[in-house]
């Protein structure tokens, strides 16, 4: 397709452009975040240790310190016990000795029954013995723990935590005496007596050790803190470093999606990091193929590697300012080779192919420099010359012509000697835009072809074809809108069995939506496609379109089928089957509901090329109606090479049918010859009954017509019986068949 890449992306578009979603600027910085994240995390681990250490330290003092006033407790109990017996003097020294030990241990107070002072050590200031007498509820309490497993009570002061008092019991415990030999030890339980001899009582305070091992606590806290600040710095500095790869990323990614694909990337010390690289290069290197290819697909000849049109049209309109700018003159040249179809003929498409690539580089080799070479499509050329006069541009068509009479094409044993036909129109200011000089070259050439070919011609417009170029040149304006903004609409034609008035399938016309509601035929705007290189865009958008209706409309009738007419440019399609397979499946349409129309002229000019397109449809499981036969060719020599299924008799046989017996032996004979080869026949532009019933007793299978039905916007959904002897009913001379889209 000749204007494909213009459809979709409109000239002078980015590929990237078109397709990049509004990008959204985000304020948050990631490695920001990152290193911000890491110095919270230090400073909540931080705080949580320091909290962990103070407080836990705390807790272990805490119950350190009542241990350790249990024990003392329990150690003085034994060592005091000898004050209460006489004559033993050396308990004073050893409770002495045992209390400058321990530091912590301010006082020793030993009472008697009655809660009266009986010894003191005091290992500080001095208390005055009255302080330190207990009070009668004190001594009750302190009874009523005699062997009891927790004897003591442990007071201590909510103001100082670390200072304690301790008061406990002494008593002794004996056996009663049954006797020296009476005496049982294994009995349980022991009758053991009691007998309270006194009390003891200890004050303790921890404030020195504990402040000394606060002290200490509080040089690891610091330590601990610094070494947290010192590892947050040194992480936040090995964090942003490590990140910094990532930042690096920042810009050459916001270049890439620019669209700049020439974008280097830092290397990457981190594997991750180079990984992202690797596959970023990648990802722009892949882009840069894509884009080179789909830069050269949308200006280069796929076949040829020339100019398209589409890329020739660019340069026109850069030639035409640069024209009028330095007041200088360029000339356009069209090209036409001349029965180019016989190699095709003769020797198949792939040898057509071949001689096309061989005279587009002898063009690219004639124009030199002086000139940019187009391939049109087909066996159409264009070379634009700039800077040229009228002379120049003469001498370079002269050049043409005998470079390609010197071109000698080889297939086999043939032999092909190349002439063209050339038009020039001259470009000496932006009077005429690059349509209508496309199409003033193009009418110079078909002068020269009537001319008797192999020859140049220059545009001489005449007013009848200055209003015929700017007819045409307003249509190619309205056709590209209506290609992108889908303002064709469908119209659908009966075609039925004449026995029968069954309806057997629809014709399928395209319409263009004119102003007002109006519907516009194709007769009016079809020739200006075909100039200007729109109707490769036109039967894509029928075939899709037609096919997606026949699919709505077969959920409630899965009988219905469509016949779709293809032009000569859906043949230039490289996979004009698989776009049609693609359809069909999308859709899920069965082949056999599609039946292609193609007309005799396209089918007999390039024959063997579009004989493997009807074979490669057949396989698909389409059917193939031959169109407008037998008009200006050998028509019957054609069909045995031909796989059809349907032949469509041209109008201009049918029109004058019951009046002209000549019109009666050609039907006839056509009918016959479709019998034989397994072919049904149908008839266009049938006008009334009469015509009707004659083609009945002709053998014809089918008729097509405003007398069976006109287009309409959606497909007859009933049969029509036709009486065939209803002779009276005719309709307007200018009823009939409608044109082939």
């Amino acid at each position: 397709m000749k204007q494909w890449f213009a459809t979709m992306f409109g000239e002078g578009s980015d590929v990237f452009s078109t397709f990049r979603p509004k990008r959204r600027v985000g304020k948050r910085v990631l490695i920001n975040e990152i290193l911000s994240l890491q110095i919270i995390i230090t400073a909540i681990i931080g705080a949580l240790a320091i909290a962990g250490l103070y407080w836990g330290g705390q807790w272990v003092l805490q119950d350190n310190y009542s241990r350790w006033a249990m024990q003392w407790t329990e150690e003085l109990n034994e060592l005091g016990a000898p004050l209460y017996l006489p004559n033993d003097e050396e308990a004073a020294l050893r409770l002495e000795s045992f209390i400058d030990k321990y530091p912590e241990i301010d006082r020793v107070s030993y009472y008697r029954k009655d809660g009266s002072i009986l010894f003191v050590i005091e290992n500080g200031v001095g208390v005055d013995s009255e302080q330190l007498i207990v009070d009668h509820d004190r001594l009750l309490e302190l009874t009523s723990l005699i062997g009891a497993e927790a004897p003591y009570l442990v007071e201590t002061s909510f103001l100082n935590a670390r200072a304690f008092e301790i008061f406990a019991p002494v008593w002794t415990e004996s056996i009663p005496g049954d006797g020296l030999f009476a005496f049982d030890l294994s009995t349980e339980p022991l009758d053991m007596q009691t007998e309270l001899v006194g009390f003891v009582g200890l004050q303790l305070d921890f404030s020195l050790f504990h402040n000394q091992l606060l002290t200490n606590i509080k040089i690891a806290i610091s330590i601990l803190l610094l070494l947290l600040i010192a590892s947050g710095f040194l992480g936040r500095h090995y964090l942003a470093k490590a990140l910094t790869a990532i930042s690096d990323l920042q810009q050459p990614i916001a270049e890439l999606a620019k669209g700049n694909l020439a974008v280097r990337f830092k290397p990457a010390e981190h594997r991750e990091i180079s990984e992202i690289v690797e596959a970023l290069e990648t990802t722009a290197s892949a882009l840069g193929e894509r884009d080179a290819r789909l830069l050269r697909l949308a200006n280069h000849d796929g076949l040829t590697g020339l100019f398209n049109r589409r890329r020739m049209v660019e340069e026109l309109k850069k030639e035409i300012d640069n024209v009028t700018v330095n007041d200088s003159s360029s000339a356009m040249l069209f090209i036409d080779l001349d029965q180019f179809k016989y190699v095709n003929d003769t020797c198949g498409h792939p040898a057509g192919d071949r001689l096309i690539r061989k005279v587009a580089d002898q063009l690219r080799r004639t124009a030199g420099r002086k000139g940019v070479v187009a391939r049109f499509g087909g066996d159409e050329f264009a070379i634009l010359v700039t800077n040229a006069r009228r002379p120049e541009a003469k001498k370079m068509a002269e050049k043409v012509l005998v470079d390609m009479r010197r071109l000698a094409h080889i297939e086999g044993d043939h032999i092909f000697h190349v002439h063209c036909s050339i038009g020039i129109t001259m470009i000496r200011s932006d009077k005429y835009d690059h349509d209508e000089l496309i199409a003033q070259a193009d009418i110079a050439c078909r002068e020269a072809k009537e001319s008797g070919r192999n020859r140049l011609q220059f545009y001489s417009m005449s007013e009848g074809e200055a209003e015929k170029i700017v007819a045409d040149v307003g249509w190619v304006s309205k056709l590209r809108e209506a290609i992108d903004h889908n303002l064709f609409a469908l119209r659908f034609q009966p075609i039925v069995q004449i026995t029968t008035g069954r309806i057997t399938h629809h014709e399928v016309l395209l319409r263009l939506k004119g102003e007002n509601g109006k519907m516009i035929s194709p007769d009016a705007f079809l020739s200006a496609a075909v100039r200007f290189g729109l109707m490769a865009e036109i039967d894509t958008w029928v075939v899709g379109r037609a096919i997606a209706v026949l699919a709505e409309y077969r959920e409630d009738r899965p009988d219905l089928r469509f016949s779709i007419n293809l032009s000569a440019n859906a043949f230039e399609m490289d996979d004009l089957t698989g776009f049609i397979r693609s359809h069909l499946e999308k859709n899920n349409v069965p082949a056999n509901a599609v039946i292609f129309e193609i007309t005799e002229s396209l089918a007999v000019r390039h024959l063997n090329y579009v004989e493997q397109q009807i074979s490669s449809l057949r396989r698909l499981g389409c059917e193939l109606a031959l169109d407008d036969f037998g008009t200006g060719y050998s028509s019957f020599g054609y069909l045995q090479r031909l796989s059809v299924d349907y032949i469509k008799i041209d109008g201009i046989f049918v029109r004058d049918l019951v009046d002209n017996p000549v019109d009666q032996k050609m039907i006839r004979l056509i009918g016959e010859i479709g019998r034989e080869a397994g072919m049904k026949t149908i008839a266009e532009y049938v006008q009334g009954g009469p015509t009707l019933a004659l083609l009945a007793e002709l053998g014809i299978d089918m008729a097509q017509g405003y007398f069976i039905g006109r287009p309409t916007a959606v497909p007859t959904n009933k049969s029509m019986p036709i009486p065939i002897n209803l002779r009276h009913r005719t309709v307007s001379p200018q009823a009939g068949s409608d044109s082939a889209f």
